[in-house]
């Protein structure tokens, strides 16, 4: 779109296909979540109709975009010449807002003049866009053009910003490949409530789902295989990778709608895949190389051997991957090795005794400082499960605690970022009922993702600052397909938008339900296999809105 002599985009909204009925709205205050900082709701509805303008500021053209492809199911558009100043929609950057709301935050105004929109930054009028579509009818998710008539949106002053600047999720890949649309689709669903980071775990035992230019065999041979072990019909077994151009449209489109992609590549454990590939980079693996690749799997041990050429092999694979993804932060896994392999290898306890390391934990600790020691040459920064606190870190190192809080907790007093992830309320992996399939012993439900709490008491406030936020875990072994992942992360996904988004005073479970009851319609107007709300919740929400009312 091209500006007009004012400096600004004018679009008008018309209407296809026929015209119904006005929109009536259920009730003064529709179900917005995650909740916003600061409503209040007026008087009044702006109609929204054919000769609704919409004004964007220079600077913001991009956002004004994001409008334009959300009603595109209902409403064609021809550009204006000039602007008005009034039954329009402004969308502009407000650079004074910075301050108060940063670049996340945003000022929501609908009066029955016009609707405004106003951020400090890009990001902030993206959500901003989220929220309007709330007000908007369910019908607006869908992907699908339907007929819809002149809509009233709720006069409404909203004042918002998100509680913690990392809201993640992450997919695993790995363990059962997402394809590209796929992935796109969940990348929707994330920007929808207000998700802005998303952890692909691209490597593990089962998959490489990587392309690599200097090491081309880890995706053509690494690729070869998923969880489930499923075969073709030609009797070959399944798997996947991601092209360069592949993940360079993906990374864009997350970008778009502002989600960092935050790739990681595991070590020195979950790497079973890579030594498949190649044979060298593991312990005592020189016999593989005499195998057909497919007879390779499961005889790995999944443990790559810390010697200098492994190192120097990884850091090859980093040094593309930092080409690949923008973001700061780069994940190497770090978790879960076996070191008992290492102090059992003569070659390892060579090793050792040249770096004069105590022990194999040592030697670990060593690893991981090899590729934090690189990652923050090249002005990235490392983050890694728990396990990468022994033996010391970086100041620039991150942790990412999943076994409970507790190493998120060291880490923070000891001056490193931290983002939660603790299996006790964020694997969404695990099963939401007793009777479900799901990894683990634990049920996580929707009430159990609700109460989570990212920032642990035991932390002082300077501490607590080194909370970046939390992350809910769709790890794969269990998660075959779109459909599955979607059943798996929704509605508990919802609670964890709102968990990192809302202050902690506007939060409350029982008014989270009775929105979540409106907000299943968006979700079944996208299309979204989101797990039913359980008979007695619903029950629950039903006595206390009469109680209410």
């Amino acid at each position: 779109m091209k500006s007009c002599k004012s400096g600004s985009i004018v679009t008008w909204l018309s209407l296809l296909g026929v015209c119904l009925l006005p929109t009536t709205h259920a009730a003064s205050s529709p179900s917005l979540l995650p909740q916003p900082v600061s409503v209040r709701w007026t008087e009044g509805t702006f109609e929204l109709s054919p000769s609704t303008l919409l004004v964007v500021s220079e600077t913001a053209q991009a956002e004004g975009d994001t409008l334009i492809d959300m009603l595109k199911p209902f409403l064609a558009y021809e550009r204006a010449k000039d602007s008005v100043q009034q039954n329009d929609i402004m969308v502009e950057l407000d650079t004074s807002l910075q301050k108060g709301l940063g670049t996340e935050g945003y000022k929501l105004k609908v009066s029955p003049e016009r609707i405004r929109i106003r951020a400090a930054g890009r990001p902030g009028l993206f959500y901003a866009i989220q929220t309007l579509r709330q007000l908007l009818p369910a019908e607006v998710y869908s992907p699908k053009k339907v007929e819809a008539g002149p809509w009233s949106v709720p006069c409404v002053t909203i004042t918002d910003y998100p509680r913690f600047k990392w809201r993640g999720l992450l997919v695993d890949p790995a363990r059962h490949f997402i394809p590209k649309a796929d992935m796109l689709r969940f990348i929707d669903l994330m920007a929808a409530h207000k998700f802005n980071r998303l952890q692909v775990h691209f490597t593990d035992n089962e998959g490489w789902r990587l392309a690599i230019r200097k090491y081309p065999k880890l995706a053509e041979i690494g690729s070869r295989m998923n969880h489930s072990r499923r075969r073709d019909d030609a009797g070959r077994l399944v798997g996947g990778f991601y092209s360069e151009e592949d993940i360079k449209e993906i990374v864009r489109y997350a970008a778009d709608r502002h989600i960092t992609i935050i790739p990681e590549i595991e070590m020195p454990f979950h790497t079973g895949a890579a030594i498949v590939a190649h044979p060298g980079l593991g312990i005592n693996m020189g016999h593989l190389s005499t195998l057909a690749p497919e007879q390779r799997w499961g005889k790995t041990k999944g443990l790559i051997a810390p010697r200098p050429k492994t190192v120097a092999f990884l850091q090859d694979v980093l040094r593309e991957v930092m080409e690949l993804f923008p973001s700061q932060y780069i994940h190497i896994g770090g978790d879960e090795a076996n070191t008992g392999h290492w102090a059992a290898d003569p070659e390892m306890q060579t090793q050792m005794r040249r770096l004069k390391l105590a022990d194999a934990h040592a030697l670990h600790s060593w690893f991981i400082k090899q590729m934090d020691s690189f990652l923050t040459e090249n002005g990235r920064r490392l983050v890694g499960w728990d396990e990468i606190l022994q033996g010391g870190l970086a100041p620039g190192a991150t942790v990412m605690s999943w076994r409970g809080t507790a190493g998120g907790i060291t880490a923070a007093r000891a001056g490193h970022d931290v983002v939660m992830a603790p299996t006790s309320h964020t694997y969404f992996d695990y099963r939401q009922a007793p009777d479900e399939t799901g990894l683990g012993r634990n049920v996580i439900d929707l009430q159990k993702v609700y109460s989570f709490e990212p920032i642990p008491p035991e932390l002082n406030a300077a501490q607590a600052k080194r909370i970046l936020g939390g992350q809910g875990q769709l790890w794969g072994e269990l998660i075959p397909d779109a459909k599955r992942r979607e059943f798996m992360a929704f509605p508990r996904a919802c609670a964890l938008s709102e968990v990192l988004w809302t202050p902690t005073k506007k939060r409350s479970f029982p008014l989270f339900l009775r929105r979540l009851l409106e907000h299943r319609k968006r979700l079944n107007a996208a299309g979204v296999n989101y797990r039913p709300l359980d008979q007695s919740l619903i029950e629950t929400v039903t006595v206390s809105a009469a109680h209410v009312d």
